[in-house]
């Protein structure tokens, strides 16, 4: 189940390098901080799921399984199938195409 943060919704723009800045007040409100680490998952063209991870060291295939499993869940891909066809999508996307809308 996701929790609910204060804040309104923040648009940012990925520099022509293809790096994205979150600004600090958004970090905050999240609860990252410099030298964290987070998990990036691309669900589909558009949409990226980000999760701090706590490890310091890499995470075993069930611990990846796991933060896959709540992203997809947490992005309303529930059923196997929902998240196949996701997958599927993901894959027919053209490799190095950008999305220009958050």
């Amino acid at each position: 189940m996701a929790t609910e943060m204060s804040g309104e919704p923040t648009v940012v723009q990925i520099d022509a390098g293809g790096q994205l800045a979150l600004p600090r007040t958004l970090l905050s409100l999240a609860g990252l901080h410099g030298g964290d680490k987070v998990l990036v998952l691309p669900l589909r063209p558009g949409l990226v799921y980000l999760r701090k991870v706590n490890e310091d060291t890499s995470l075993s295939r069930e611990e990846l399984s796991a933060l896959m499993r709540a992203a997809f869940e947490d992005s309303g891909y529930v059923t196997r199938e929902q998240v196949l066809t996701v997958v599927r999508e993901a894959k027919q996307q053209p490799s190095g195409s950008t999305c220009s809308s958050v």
